[in-house]
């Protein structure tokens, strides 16, 4: 019962209570028995405008993710991380990835998150950060607009790349699904998927992408090879310049026989240049970047892409059927790598 409700109820006690006290009573004590109640309800009225105003204070972005059934995931990771009072801090852009959006990126659960560490954690929280309030139309009409995010490594704020355009709003090729969610602290964008820092081995590079990722050790091989030998070719892969890298699996590779690092080193290196070669594009090419169409590969031979829904798929001339994006968007600081389950002859 709200403070008013029981002064009400005070009210009418006292006021039947005088009525059979007081039926004798003078006009003037009449008076200023009326008078009493009118205070009295100006004063509980008084106090119902104070606390609705306090009831109707925003949340803070920690709150709303608290609170939310959609976002369980995240939550556990800002517990787990210790990170609560960061998400109350003033001022902040929020890309926050929801439930689905983390079973989506391989996330099952709260519990899967027990295999990174506290510091992994934070990191990758960090990145989901921006210092400053941002509406979605404060974003420029661009494409892979670099970011400053709350993330950063040897005092260097690591960035994140969002798109702006006729499809919608897009951080590291992430859709935003729910945008401009207000906070008291901020504004929170929902998002599909969940967004991971580039890797801190070999500065972070495309090269870095690869090596990070134990599924793609074969293809590391090749590099490292080429880059003995090509120094060309491996200033594109470890340069500053952007490239999207397709990137062959381990399976990908074994499927043509080329199981181990030494059958792979077996392999003439100017033919293995040249197959490296036919998996990089020029340019920061996230999966909404991806549209159906051909991409000229750095060996410039040609690559037909076709974009269907979520599927990705990428052709060379050398296949009779093309490959499968089955891992997309691994920012790297000078591009992107997408994994393919076949290598592109």
């Amino acid at each position: 019962m709200r403070l008013s409700d029981l002064i009400i109820h005070l009210i009418l006690f006292i006021h039947r209570f005088s009525m059979k006290k007081t039926r004798s009573s003078t006009p003037r004590s009449r008076a200023l028995l009326l008078a009493v109640l009118a205070a009295l309800f100006t004063f509980t009225t008084s106090c119902d405008k104070e606390e609705d105003t306090a009831s109707a204070q925003p949340k803070t972005v920690a709150d709303l993710i608290v609170e939310s059934s959609d976002f369980t995931i995240l939550e556990a990771a800002i517990l787990q991380a210790g990170q609560l009072d960061a998400f109350k801090n003033p001022n902040l852009t929020v890309f926050a990835p929801n439930d689905a959006a983390f079973r989506a990126s391989g996330v099952a659960d709260a519990t899967s998150l027990t295999a990174l560490t506290k510091e992994q954690l934070t990191g990758i929280l960090q990145y989901h950060v921006l210092k400053a309030a941002v509406a979605s139309s404060g974003f420029p009409m661009e494409k892979n607009k670099a970011v400053q995010t709350s993330l950063s490594i040897n005092n260097q704020a690591v960035v994140a790349y969002v798109t702006n355009g006729t499809s919608g709003l897009f951080i590291n090729g992430a859709k935003v699904i729910t945008p401009d969610v207000k906070a008291a602290n901020g504004i929170m964008h929902v998002i599909d998927r969940i967004l991971l820092p580039p890797p801190t081995g070999s500065g972070g590079s495309l090269v870095g992408v690869v090596q990070a990722d134990t599924s793609l050790s074969l293809l590391g091989v090749a590099a490292l090879r080429i880059a003995t030998v090509n120094p060309t070719l491996a200033a594109v892969l470890t340069g500053t310049q952007p490239y999207t890298t397709f990137a062959p699996t381990n399976n990908a590779f074994r499927a043509l026989k080329l199981s181990t690092a030494d059958t792979i080193n077996k392999v003439p290196v100017t033919a293995l240049t040249a197959l490296l070669a036919n998996h990089v594009v020029a340019g920061r090419l996230y999966s909404n970047d991806l549209t159906t169409g051909e991409v000229t590969a750095y060996s410039t031979g040609k690559l037909t892409v076709t974009a269907t829904g979520t599927t990705v798929t990428v052709k060379s001339k050398g296949l009779t059927s093309p490959a499968t994006v089955t891992r997309a968007n691994m920012t790297a600081t000078n591009g992107v790598v997408h994994k393919i389950d076949k290598v592109l002859l």
